[in-house]
């Protein structure tokens, strides 16, 4: 009777399946952990949400949600920070959680009823996110900008606000500047509604048109004293085509802001913020390329401008001559 034994390529090969499969399930470990500690990040967002939609609300959480909600506030030590800020202050950093979380949830959606509600509730929070950006904007930016504040002051001034949304943008700089008119354009006609229902909501049908269509067709010439071109929303062959045609849509003298991503200081928030452009349909302008494309288009005293602290955003600024 032989002896049932393996070769030893047998047991070289059953070695080497066992190592695979050891290494295999140590890579699927490796991807659960890394998707725990970020779903982790995702919670925080949640925690955090609820405690100042509370404080905007002027309501309280109740039981154990306020009990939970409070340690992890105390974890993230922004407790303070969160009970001694106003609602006007929050509600634009409540708004950006809002678009983040919305945002991850309509990628991974299926069409519905449900998602066509999801994307309501997204575009309203991308438009309370840019809500409080007037007010910096009036206080820090437009200063930087020859003649602007002057002219956003003088009588019949105009403001062409590209990719108006959910019209939150320009509602807030009217607000800024009580004498100011506004265009607002959108491709989106679902946008343009609930643009309408805001501009009614806040009284300001008489002060701001809204129009359904696309940023470069536009045919106003020597109309606006500022536009603006939010480039994280719009396709780069758009972005461009508009920042030419604003040349004429803008008074001589007039300005044109470039809104655009700003890379994060570490190489994970750069690529987040990247990835979340890109798959927006937005654009990410490399180094120096967005003022580039504002000179080749023949706009003057160009120049780069921050944006809000923390923000992943930053603004290339040039002039119509004249």
């Amino acid at each position: 009777m032989h002896e049932n034994r393996k070769s030893p390529e047998h047991a070289g090969r059953a070695r080497m399946g066992l190592i695979q499969f050891r290494e295999q399930t140590m890579d699927i470990e490796c991807l659960r952990t890394i998707v725990a500690r970020h779903a982790a990040s995702a919670n925080a967002l949640v925690a955090l949400g609820l405690a100042m939609d509370a404080r905007v609300r002027g309501t309280t959480l109740d039981g154990d949600a306020a009990r939970r909600t409070e340690a992890v506030l105390g974890e993230l030590g922004v407790s303070g920070i969160v009970a001694s800020a106003n609602a006007v202050e929050l509600a634009p950093v409540l708004a950006s959680i809002r678009v983040d979380l919305l945002s991850g949830g309509k990628l991974l959606s299926e069409r519905s009823a449900s998602a066509q509600a999801l994307e309501a509730s997204l575009r309203q929070a991308f438009g309370d996110v840019s809500a409080g950006f007037p007010a910096l904007f009036k206080r820090l930016i437009a200063p930087q900008l020859a003649d602007l504040p002057e002219r956003l002051d003088a009588p019949g001034a105009a403001f062409l606000d590209i990719g108006v949304g959910v019209g939150a943008l320009s509602v807030s700089m009217l607000r800024q500047w009580p004498g100011l008119r506004a265009v607002g354009v959108d491709p989106l006609p679902e946008a343009i509604a609930q643009a309408q229902s805001n501009v009614r909501a806040a009284g300001l049908e008489h002060r701001i048109e809204l129009r359904t269509g696309l940023g470069q067709d536009i045919t106003d010439k020597d109309a606006f004293d500022l536009v603006f071109v939010p480039s994280a929303f719009i396709p780069e062959p758009h972005v461009r085509a508009i920042v030419q045609r604003s040349q004429t849509a803008l008074r001589p003298g007039g300005w044109l802001l470039l809104a655009m991503v700003n890379p994060e200081p570490d190489t994970l928030g750069d690529a987040l913020t990247r990835f979340r452009t890109t798959v927006w349909g937005g654009t990410v302008f490399e180094k120096g390329a967005a003022q580039a494309l504002a000179e080749q288009c023949g706009y003057t005293d160009s120049r780069l401008l921050p944006g809000p602290t923390g923000a992943p955003v930053a603004f290339v600024a040039g002039r119509k001559p004249g």
